[in-house]
């Protein structure tokens, strides 16, 4: 039964439909105060495992999809929380979507030839190489979770919708429901509870087949047996014995396509495809005539359309250094008693070798900067490098991939091995959570790679080289690392202070044509604020000044400021608390 019947009030959205009911959450179609339709999903809070939680406060669905924006992705709209009978339930906005699930399409206009199943392929493996790309997995590529959004002319724009299972690698114990996957559409290995990249790509060769055939590779019926774990796992490992159907008196799909399925499919995921870029290169160039490539938005197409995050293309690893210089930590507006702490903690050891061995100090290893996006953690521990005086280079984790991915290793090899020959030197890893994602199994067992990871970090003060690293999300750094040895000292960053405020204004408002301003009272009224709200705020503010064709006003800001809330307040945010 539903929660909430058409025409009442979730947040500021109007339900307009119900549309399905779920486990834990129940899907509508709702209006927002602009008039469009939206997708809204609303979660039983109460009734979620805190596995499904992030710090037992937040959908892990809610917090994962605020952070993605690509065509080929369900786009995030907003979210909040409501209350009706005592309870609270959480939302979900996203973008409504005019179309059909593909499941739909193949019930009504049949199957899909080779070519548009290719097409299709192509859309979900961009869209998945971008959620790679963000160190996390979709789990759940299935032709329900697939729809055909109509973009105008006629034109049908394929998007993976529904996060509900997403999550960082997991290498054990999921943290997300698994009874309600499509079993003949997951890779062998997830029945051990192990969910990498290399699972979806099954998962979408499992999708081009479904496009193909109507059905999943080697579909067989399960009766009554889907809700016994073991019985279910046993049977699709007994179907998958059998071999696969590549003919039928209506279908016959070319020995091109058989052989990227059949890599795709492979039931050893070392077999499979590196990457979705690798995956759609093999499409791009086996499958499609050369004049039909061009134009195409699909990942590996051509080099400005592959993504940093695959260094195994790469045999060479290009490494940029640079030479600690300029103003250091002038470059950082406020933030005081940080750059003191810095300065006095971390810096001093390496800057006064003489005086650390006179009373017996050794040098730090490597430094954690955490707390929630956009309070400047990446620009403060550049400006540590450039304060230091060393050499220094940045890597950024969501761009360069982790260490799970092949010759991810490799390269941190040699870019540790080149540091040290420049040493003293600063690396500075950002959004280490994207380079060493958590992925101990319930046992406790470290993988081999972070092991690998661990010992580049181990003892590089030794060698000259100080690790300054920075994460939105240091609960889901691998421990391995995180730990005295590897990271010796954790600094938190919390939103920018009144001095830092006043400064971002002053500095996203000075080009701009404005009356005179009070920035101390945008600075109070911006309490809690990131650098990005207040950026928003300027463009809003901005804009309806361009629009009016007036300068910018305190008023026109003070009006954005007072239903503006933050995107992550000291009162409610979860997992930066200071410990």
């Amino acid at each position: 039964m539903q929660i909430f019947e058409n025409g009442d009030k979730i947040g500021n959205y109007t339900v307009v439909s119900f549309i399905k009911k779920g486990a834990t959450a129940e899907s509508y179609c709702v209006a927002g105060t602009d008039g469009k339709n939206y997708f809204l999903k609303l979660f039983d809070f109460e009734s979620i495992p805190s596995a499904l939680l992030f710090d037992g406060k937040e959908v892990y669905e809610i917090q994962l999809c605020r952070e993605l924006k690509n065509e080929n992705v369900v786009s995030y709209v907003g979210h909040g929380e409501v209350r009706k009978g005592g309870k609270i339930y959480h939302y979900l906005v996203t973008e409504y979507y005019k179309g059909q699930l593909l499941i739909d399409s193949i019930k009504q206009s049949g199957l899909f030839s080779p070519e548009d199943a290719a097409q299709v392929t192509l859309c979900v493996l961009n869209g998945l190489n971008y959620i790679h790309s963000q160190a996390l997995i979709h789990n759940d590529i299935t032709p329900e979770n697939i729809i055909l959004q109509e973009v105008g002319d006629g034109m049908l724009l394929p998007t993976i919708i529904d996060l509900g299972h997403i999550s960082y690698m997991v290498m054990g114990r999921p943290t997300f429901f698994v009874e309600d996957l499509m079993p003949f559409f997951r890779a062998p290995e997830t029945f051990k509870g192990i969910y990498t990249p290399k699972s979806d790509l099954f998962s979408t060769g499992a999708l081009f087949y479904y496009m193909l055939f109507g059905k999943a590779p080697w579909e067989t019926e399960l009766g009554d047996i889907k809700t016994d774990k073991r019985k279910l796992k046993e049977a699709v490992k007994e179907a998958r014995r059998g071999e696969l159907i590549w003919e039928t008196d209506d279908i016959k799909i070319s020995e091109i396509y058989q052989r990227i399925l059949k890599k795709a499919l492979a039931k050893n995921p070392d077999d499979r495809f590196a990457s979705a870029a690798d995956f759609a290169k093999a499409l791009m160039e086996m499958a499609m005539p050369e004049e039909e490539t061009d134009g195409n938005a699909s990942v590996a197409s051509n080099e400005e359309n592959e993504q940093p995050t695959t260094p195994e293309h790469s045999t060479e690893l290009a490494i940029t250094f640079k030479k600690g210089s300029g103003n250091g930590f002038e470059n950082v507006a406020g933030r005081d008693e940080l750059k003191e702490q810095l300065r006095k903690e971390v810096l001093f050891t390496w800057q006064n070798s003489e005086k650390a061995k006179k009373y017996l100090l050794e040098p730090v290893n490597g430094i954690l900067l955490y707390g929630p996006p956009g309070c400047g953690k990446s620009i403060m521990v550049e400006s540590l490098a450039e304060e230091s005086g060393f050499n220094y280079s940045l890597i950024r984790g969501s761009e360069f991939g982790n260490i799970y991915q092949p010759n991810v290793i490799e390269n941190m090899q040699r870019i540790f091995a080149a540091a040290a020959e420049k040493a003293p030197f600063v690396l500075c890893l950002d959004e280490i959570e994207f380079l060493v994602p958590n992925a101990m199994d319930e046992s406790g067992a470290v993988s081999p790679q972070a092991m690998q990871f661990a010992a580049l970090m181990n003892g590089c003060s030794e060698k000259g080289i100080l690790v300054a690293a920075t994460s939105n999300r240091p609960d889901l750094v691998d421990p391995t690392i995180a730990r005295p040895g590897c990271i010796d000292k954790a600094f938190f960053v919390p939103q920018p202070d009144l001095e830092a405020r006043k400064d971002i204004f002053r500095s996203h408002l000075k080009d701009r044509p404005c009356e005179e301003l009070d920035y101390d009272e945008l600075a109070k009224m911006s309490d809690d604020f990131v650098a990005g709200d207040i950026t928003e705020t300027v463009n809003e503010a901005a804009m309806t000044a361009a629009y009016m064709d007036v300068p910018i006003s305190q008023k026109l800001l003070v009006d954005v400021l007072k239903y503006k809330n933050p995107s992550y307040s000291t009162r409610t945010t979860i997992g930066f608390n200071k410990k």
